[in-house]
């Protein structure tokens, strides 16, 4: 049965994938974590605790991009709040076109407040956007291309760490933010009844956290 987000958005972002099923080919193909999207109750409540953590910028300064986007709901939700821009990012070439249709469909209903891009290539290269960013994480990799990332995150704003924010659900792998960032929060964040039984991998007792950079 179909998440009552994409019934009710005309929307396909549900569903359980392994990560051995989104091989593509890649060198990381084995440290992929898997699909399943965010539930929304817990994606809003997330914002709405960082929004209230007093990040340096304004909401509107900062680009939101969310690695490892799967079919983008995360991203459909993050361009209703007002960033300057919502970047999913996709390793997995089929999940990326999903995605994509997905952001197309959002855009015709206008439900749409920042422009949506989808890009379907590995994470670690993404080419960073000038400005304050966002970084969000919903347990999207294994312990190896997180570390990595989490380097790439210290290489890219070190000479301006108030332009980076980090907010990390289901953080199965919080260790690789243990040197050089500072966790601002950490919280288990309420399911609402419909995410609580349309859901089969998020867990009650998942927890949410926030990071920035402390060099």
């Amino acid at each position: 049965m179909a998440h009552p987000f994409d019934v009710q958005n005309m929307v396909t972002t549900d569903g359980l994938i392994p990560g051995h099923d989104l091989a593509v080919g890649h060198a990381n193909d084995r440290f992929i974590a898997g699909y399943a999207a965010i539930p929304p109750s817990r994606f809003y409540g997330a914002m709405e605790r960082w929004q209230a953590s007093s990040p340096a910028h304004t909401l509107g300064e900062y680009t939101f991009i969310d690695f490892g986007c799967g079919k983008g709901r995360a991203a459909l939700l993050a361009s209703e709040l007002g960033f300057r821009e919502v970047v999913g990012v996709e390793l997995n070439t089929k999940l990326a076109e999903i995605a994509q249709t997905n952001v197309t469909k959002w855009n015709t209903q206008g439900k749409a407040k920042s422009p949506i891009r989808i890009v379907c290539g590995d994470a670690l290269e993404l080419e960073w956007p000038a400005g304050p960013c966002l970084v969000y994480l919903y347990n999207p990799f294994a312990e190896p291309v997180m570390r990595r990332l989490a380097n790439k995150m210290k290489m890219h704003f070190g000479t301006n760490p108030t332009n980076l924010e980090i907010v990390y659900q289901k953080p199965e792998h919080a260790e690789v933010f243990q040197n050089d960032f500072q966790m601002v929060w950490c919280e288990v964040i309420p399911m609402s009844e419909d995410d609580r039984h349309a859901e089969f991998v998020a867990s009650p007792t998942d927890e949410s956290r926030a990071y920035r950079l402390s060099i």
